[in-house]
């Protein structure tokens, strides 16, 4: 055949090839990516502050084997608790080997014996019946001032001349009667009355007009011969002699009390019902200034952990006391730990000019994972509806000023008795989908509340499908094209 002939057959083909191609392409029908849609649904929706904290104890008590902050070495022989036990106020934790501790205590007191029997033998020999005698005059003494002291009063003896008058007037009342009657019996009687309150009287007056007086200086002087005789029989050693001896027991009492007080050391005792944390002890090895028992009282807070965090100050206004709190951990993510927000710093911390406030929030049901030394996850529950209508927040869709979603065709909802108004207000959007004006709640950024618009079930769009061309790629193979990010021509509107 000729190569021209040839040439000329080959040249067709790719020619018609080539039309046919352009022809396929520039006729080829549109393909449709399908809208994703979500269902209107019950749920919950909860709007939250995050932030990352620290897990610690409220209060942590180290305990030691001590004295006055001295701390008492010895061989641990007694231990009464695990790490992460509860144990009750009171309650023995931990003994030392106590026996030269003891030894010292017996030592002390018989120290003290000795420097109390030196003080006493200073005063023997001395005639202790004297000294009895002269303390029990100066308590006689001591009488007869106070009753001298009382008899001596103004009012009292004003009141005793009152009576003495008053007295001898009713005995001349009674002598008159009697000298009346003619019985010599009578009047003698009522005469010797009538002297004896006489004689009262005169006695009430002379102790008014100074005998009180006098009688009380003279009890007095009585009260300070009996102290002089009374010093003078206890005089005994000397000021010094005395000072040194007392000084020696004031001494001995000071090495007892040490040494009662180490041994108490010995023994390490819970102040208050509380969990043990942490603790370097160990059973029959011998105590550093290091070894210790740590505890965290429990029963007083609520809670046996809690979270530390830093809220920006944007956010810690919305943070209030007893807001609920939930708490995970990165490496377990699916388990949670509840909270509750117990305190809100009032003054914030500034760094590198950024201002933070310390938020506590108390654990109060705790992972079995969850530990002190954790870093922890918290969503601050600042605001939550509960079993309301909702639906994905993709889902809001905005037309002018007025907000709602969009619902294919097929799916919008009939009209109801409590929505003719929303329902009336849908329009139609192109695409076979329809934009439905709807009064949103809260907001969580995921799912949104859902007020009036819709009703349980529905279907709306949260991503409006695109068009796309399908090509021959030069390798042989087909792809999409066409279309991009956004809706077609006359589509629904965007966000």
């Amino acid at each position: 055949m000729n190569k021209k002939w040839v040439t000329i057959g080959v040249l067709s083909v790719l020619v018609l090839g080539g039309g046919y191609w352009g022809y396929k392409k520039f006729t080829a029908k549109p393909a449709a990516v399908a809208n994703i849609t979500a269902k209107a649904q019950i749920g919950n929706v909860s709007k939250v502050i995050t932030a990352t904290g620290m897990v610690n104890y409220p209060q942590s008590i180290p305990l030691q084997f001590s004295n006055n902050g001295d701390v008492t070495r010895g061989q641990v022989v007694e231990l009464n608790f695990k790490v992460g036990d509860t144990v009750q106020k009171g309650q023995v934790l931990a003994k030392i080997d106590e026996t030269n501790l003891r030894a010292d205590v017996v030592q002390q007191q018989a120290n003290l014996a000795v420097a109390e029997a030196r003080l006493q033998s200073l005063y023997d020999g001395y005639n202790q019946q004297t000294k009895a005698q002269a303390r029990s005059e100066l308590a006689k003494a001591q009488k007869s001032l106070t009753t001298a002291q009382q008899d001596a009063d103004p009012a009292y003896l004003a009141n005793q001349v009152t009576l003495a008058n008053e007295k001898v007037k009713q005995a001349s009342d009674v002598l008159a009667k009697a000298q009346q009657s003619g019985d010599t019996s009578s009047i003698q009687s009522a005469q010797n009355s009538l002297n004896d309150v006489l004689s009262a009287l005169t006695t009430a007056k002379n102790a008014q007009n100074g005998g009180a007086a006098k009688t009380l200086e003279a009890a007095q002087a009585d009260v300070t011969a009996a102290e002089y005789k009374v010093n003078q029989q206890e005089a005994g050693p000397t000021s010094t002699d005395i000072a040194s001896a007392q000084a020696n027991i004031t001494q001995a009492q000071a090495q007892l009390d040490s040494a009662v007080a180490k041994l108490a050391g010995a023994t390490i005792i819970a102040p208050t019902d509380a969990i043990v944390i942490d603790s370097n002890l160990q059973l029959y090895q011998y105590t550093s200034d290091d070894s210790k028992i740590t505890i965290t009282p429990s029963g007083t807070t609520g809670s046996s952990l809690e979270v530390n965090a830093s809220i920006d100050q944007a956010d810690i206004v919305q943070v209030k006391v007893g807001q609920k709190v939930d708490i995970t951990l990165d490496a377990y993510a699916d388990d949670h730990s509840t909270g509750v927000v117990s305190l809100v710093a009032p003054q914030g911390t500034t760094t590198s000019n950024v201002t933070t406030f310390e938020v506590t929030v108390a654990v109060e049901q705790a992972s079995d994972k969850l530990r002190s030394g954790m870093n922890a996850n918290i969503d601050i529950i600042v605001e939550e509806a509960k079993d309301v209508l909702t639906v994905p927040s993709e889902a809001i869709k905005t037309r002018g000023d007025e907000k709602g979603v969009m619902v294919p065709m097929s799916a919008s909802a009939p009209q109801s008795e409590d929505q003719p108004k929303a329902t009336a207000k849908a329009e139609q959007t192109g695409a076979n989908v329809k934009f439905v004006p709807v009064e949103f709640g809260l907001d969580d950024g995921e799912n949104v509340e859902v007020k009036s618009g819709i009703e349980e079930g529905q279907e709306v769009i949260t991503l409006v499908g695109t068009t796309a061309t399908a090509t021959k790629a030069s390798t042989g193979g087909f792809r999409l094209g066409g279309g991009g990010g956004g809706a077609a021509a006359g589509g629904p509107p965007r966000n």
